[in-house]
Order: structure tokens, then C-alpha cells, then sequence
């Protein structure tokens, strides 16, 4: 008999993603909460998004004894509760790769053009978003990039739920490389977002304006860097500013030129491990569903 997951409805998480069904599916038997059922304690999990870990409905459920699972994968934990706490630092990869080949861009095969230097995307604002616009201001001529009021060109309506994913084969054929704006700038790397895995997915190599040492946890994935291309010594710099300087320095020294056999080398291997569906599979299975299943048996 199959573990039960059990989710309330009109609450998303992780497990109503319509790409990730059939994955669920092998292990879990996921059905909607009726308040008119009764449940077993046993091989039960009651799923709930963790912004809504606190709330009478996920209290009520512990104080009756039910195992109730905090769906935490998309974020960094911000204030635990004593239910199980569902993270993995690897999250935007397995999903993003799930996502983006169920609605196929992993199809996509570049048609060069570098018409302009750099794609540099950047949605939300802040103050540390700010000053890296100041200080690539003089070179943002020669960037394909959004901010505030600028918008990517053939973009789609902000107000669309696919918007933060949406991709734009031209934004990558027309530009050399990205200069990545993380979600974080400070600090060092935990975890990488989906502003990263774009590059690696849409054959695209790339700076990074984020946390230090984001170039080592790729490495640590598995993922190819592009220190043929540029000084990436700036992902070993601790100090936000230093490190920013050391990418601008990078992009002012970078030479305009197709790329070499090396480079189209390792833009292959990142694409190719990126959208690697039973790699992908096989960690999600190793790293959330089994830790899951030994969770309902206790």
C-alpha cells in the first residue's frame, strides 16, 4: 500500500505541479483533504505550504497526532515549526529541468547573431540591484536587459504565471553571454536559483553577480564553468563590491568572438546534464522521496 499524501485544495505546492505527476505517483497516493473523511495516522502525510505552516488547520492536525509535512522546497527556511520541514538546495534544478522539458525548450538549438554583448534579465527591485545597474550603466548599450521600468524586448505580460520562466530563444542568440543577477548577493552560496540554471540550460555561458563561491556549488553539481573565457578568480572574492568590480572588470576585458570548440564544449555538457531527466529523477527520489517514505513509517 502506497504512503498517502494528502493536500488541501486550492493550496499550491510541490505536489500539485502537473510536470511532476507521474513521478509522485510511483510512490505516493495524493488526494484531496475531505473534512468528511476519516483518516489513518498510519502511512499518512498531511502536505501544507510553508507559508501557511502556522495555521489553525496545520495546528489541528498535529494536535490530533497526524504527521503533517512543511513544503519549504522553493525557499530558504525563514522559521521552522517542529512539523517536517520538506527542503533540498537543489530544488530549482530538478524542477526548473522538469518544468522546462514538459513544455519544451529543451528543444532549443542556438542560431547565433551576438548582435549585443550581454543579456543581464532583472525583475525585482532593491538597493544592491540598484548599484549594480549604476555601475554597468555605461556599458548597458550593448546589453540585452530589463530593470524598473525596462523591459526585455518580445517579452510577455508581467502579469502572466509563466513570466518568470518565460524564454525567449533571441535574448540568448543575440548575446555573447549572461551577466546573472542572483536572488542573493551577499554571503556565501547555498543554493542557486533559476536565474542561473537558464544559462546552463539555454547554452549560454555565463558571469555571476551573486553570492561567492555560486561558481564552486555548480561545480560541485556537476555543471562546467567558463574560466577559458574569463578570470572567474571573482568567485573566491568575499566582499560584495570587490566581487562586483572583479565581474565588470570581466566584461570590459571579454573579446567578442564566436565561440571556440571549448566553449561550445561545455555549453553542450550544461545543457545536456541540465535536462538529464533520470539524473534529475533519480536525485529527487534519493534526496526527498525516500526521506519522505522512512518519515511516514515512524
Amino acid at each position: 500500500m502506497k504512503t498517502k499524501i494528502i493536500l488541501r485544495l486550492d493550496e499550491f505546492t510541490s505536489f500539485t505541479s502537473y510536470y511532476l505527476e507521474s513521478l509522485w505517483g510511483k510512490y505516493f497516493d495524493i488526494e484531496w483533504y475531505d473534512p468528511s473523511k476519516t483518516y489513518d495516522q498510519s502511512m499518512t502525510l498531511f502536505v501544507v505550504w510553508w507559508q501557511n505552516a502556522n495555521d489553525d488547520y496545520s495546528k489541528n492536525l498535529r494536535d490530533h497526532g497526524f504527521k503533517v509535512v512543511v513544503d519549504n522546497l522553493w525557499e530558504v527556511s525563514t522559521g521552522r515549526t517542529d512539523y517536517y520541514w520538506l527542503e533540498n538546495s537543489n530544488w530549482c534544478w530538478y524542477n526548473e529541468s522538469l518544468w522546462w522539458r514538459s513544455i519544451g525548450y529543451h528543444k532549443y538549438q542556438p542560431n547565433k547573431q551576438y548582435s549585443k554583448l550581454a543579456f543581464m534579465p532583472i525583475s525585482r527591485v532593491s538597493d544592491t540591484r540598484n548599484k549594480i545597474v549604476s555601475k554597468l550603466t555605461p556599458m548597458l548599450d550593448n546589453f540585452i536587459w530589463s530593470y524598473r521600468d525596462k523591459k526585455l524586448p518580445n517579452d510577455i505580460d508581467s502579469t502572466d504565471n509563466q513570466y518568470y520562466r518565460f524564454f525567449n530563444p533571441e535574448w540568448y542568440d543575440d548575446t555573447y553571454f549572461s551577466a546573472v543577477v542572483e536572488t542573493q548577493q551577499h554571503g556565501s552560496c547555498h543554493w542557486a536559483t533559476e536565474k542561473t540554471f537558464k544559462a546552463c540550460a539555454y547554452h549560454h555561458p555565463f558571469l555571476l553577480i551573486g553570492q561567492y563561491h555560486t561558481l564552486k556549488k555548480l561545480k560541485q553539481l556537476g555543471f562546467e564553468t567558463y574560466n577559458n573565457i574569463f578570470d572567474e578568480s571573482y568567485d573566491d572574492i568575499v566582499d560584495f563590491d570587490s566581487r562586483l568590480n572583479a565581474v565588470i572588470k570581466n566584461i570590459d576585458n571579454f573579446n567578442p568572438v564566436p565561440y571556440d570548440s571549448e566553449t561550445q564544449r561545455r555549453l553542450q555538457h550544461n545543457h545536456d546534464h541540465f535536462f538529464d531527466q533520470a539524473f534529475v529523477e533519480s536525485r529527487i527520489v534519493s534526496e526527498i522521496i525516500i526521506p519522505l517514505l522512512a518519515y511516514a513509517k515512524i
